[in-house]
């Protein structure tokens, strides 16, 4: 009979092996990539060279720019950034559900113990006897619920995906943070560039309307000039606070980005929040980016292995749920002992111990599990879609990236040309203003058109330099970082609380 018993319950253990449900499977794209992107001429294939490059080195291209400051704000904003103080505290919940899943697999024990004084009824009590007695007990529970259909299993892999899942969030986070913080530096930049520019048009224009003022009085020209150059002063003017107002926005949204408070105070010249006193130019562009082949893509991307793990997740809900249609079997153990004297606790005649093997299957609420099978289907079909749909963004968002690379680059070549032009063109008014052989407007508005050329010319700069930021963040990072970051695609392998990457946060 024992040895039957003992069969049976290897059997049953072989059994725990086989899960019901699809095993995921990664989807395949629905549509034929092309060999190339389409527009892949922001520089040669660098690669290989990229590869040689050591790891921190290659995460780090925000040093390409070679700014101090810029650097000291990433590593403020990878440290004090709320929004991935929160993405890291989403791996660690996800970390403490994975190991919730796992323990799931191992039997439970418990152990109790108990004191008490009792008092028995005389009237339905022993004859003979005290009344009152004490009991004291101590017991072991062991518990062990078979995985026969994988329930525990596929419970175990979709904690696993969950994790994953969330630690490329992360890293996808780390890059948009990155990005926001140098695309908002440049934008900073720029801004100070243009407040620059417009100070010293309105003090142009000042001058300018000193000498026509003066060549009134002397009766040269007429009135007319003298209150068109003072118009001309007082457009310039009225476009200084909208700018100061845009530069303290930017700075504040980058003090918000680095975890300080918004004062608007934060420069890009100085440490400790001190504006730089006069602005520098825009940093060269950054050197020509890598861009791989369009089905590379989708191994660099953290956004997309977040998809594609919340897609396995979902898959292995199939599973979870479609288990619970077939039968639970668990097993109890319980051991202890009690006695009435604590001295006769432990011994022989105290012990009991029983076996108990439970099974459960639903009946009559069978319909309400086929119907958490179709839910969990009908999320898996969702979980798909939103990759399919996560991935043609992506795409686009390479494609856009490329095309704003090559189309300001080739708009900041015709501005600089327009520049010169428009300087020239001042020069020569201006002479023939002197000399009385044009009236002011045409001074004037070559004024007006220098100024705006040079202002579109620094915007011009600054889209040019954040569309190579723009092209990095949209490639999934630098090249080489995919082969980095694939050594933690499982979490098996990994130990707990260990980082997805090396790129950290501080945690409260």
């Amino acid at each position: 009979m024992t040895f039957r018993w003992l069969s049976t319950l290897f059997i049953l253990l072989l059994l725990g092996g086989c899960a019901v449900g699809p095993d995921y499977q990664r989807p395949d794209f629905r549509q034929p990539l092309p060999p190339n992107w389409q527009r892949s001429d922001t520089g040669e294939d660098t690669r290989e060279t990229t590869r040689e490059t050591p790891g921190g080195e290659r995460e780090r291209w925000w040093r390409t720019f070679g700014d101090p400051v810029l650097d000291d704000l990433v590593e403020q904003a990878l440290r004090h950034n709320n929004d991935l103080v929160a993405a890291a505290g989403r791996v660690l919940e996800a970390e403490a559900a994975l190991g919730g899943a796992r323990s799931s697999q191992w039997p439970t024990l418990e152990v109790g113990g108990s004191v008490s004084r009792n008092k028995s009824s005389q009237a339905t009590g022993p004859a003979f006897g005290s009344p009152r007695y004490d009991s004291f007990s101590a017991t072991a529970t062991a518990r062990y619920t078979l995985d026969l259909w994988g329930r525990i299993a596929r419970g175990k892999e979709a904690a696993a995906a969950g994790l994953l899942a969330h630690e490329s969030d992360r890293r996808a986070l780390v890059q948009n943070i990155i990005a926001r913080v140098v695309n908002t530096w440049l934008e900073i930049r720029e801004l100070e560039l243009q407040v620059d520019l417009n100070e010293r048009t309105v003090n142009n224009f000042q001058t300018n309307l000193e000498t026509v003022e003066a060549r009134y009085r002397r009766g040269l020209v007429s009135a007319l000039d003298v209150h068109l150059a003072g118009q001309n002063l007082a457009g310039a003017q009225a476009q200084g606070p909208p700018l100061r107002q845009n530069l303290a926005a930017a700075r504040r949204r980058l003090e918000i980005l680095v975890g300080r408070y918004p004062a608007g105070t934060l420069g890009t010249g100085a440490r400790h929040g001190l504006p730089r006193p006069l602005p520098r130019p825009l940093p060269p562009p950054l050197p020509p980016v890598p861009t791989g082949l369009p089905s590379e893509l989708l191994e660099r991307r953290p956004d997309l292995a977040a998809a594609e793990m919340r897609l396995h997740a979902a898959t292995a809900g199939i599973g979870q749920a479609k288990a619970a249609l077939y039968p639970s079997i668990s097993l109890t153990a319980n051991g202890g002992s009690s006695s009435a004297q604590l001295g006769q606790l432990f011994t022989q005649p105290s012990g009991l111990w029983s076996l108990i093997g439970n099974i459960f299957m639903p009946v009559l609420n069978r319909g309400a599990y086929q119907m958490q099978v179709k839910t969990a289907e009908a999320r898996a079909l969702q979980a798909a879609a939103a990759y399919h749909a996560a991935v043609l963004k992506a795409f686009g968002e390479v494609e856009n990236a490329l095309d704003q690379d090559h189309f300001q680059a080739e708009q900041e070549s015709y501005l600089i040309a327009s520049v010169e032009r428009a300087q020239h063109a001042v020069a020569l008014a201006e002479d023939r203003y002197r000399r009385g052989l044009d009236n002011i407007l045409i001074t004037l508005d070559s004024q007006r058109r220098l100024h705006n050329a040079e202002s579109r010319l620094l915007t011009t700069q600054r889209l040019r330099r954040a569309a190579r930021v723009n092209l990095i963040l949209a490639l999934g990072g630098p090249w080489g970082q995919e082969e980095d970051s694939r050594e933690n695609k499982n979490p098996e392998n990994r130990a707990p609380g260990a980082p997805a990457d090396n790129q950290g946060v501080d945690t409260p």
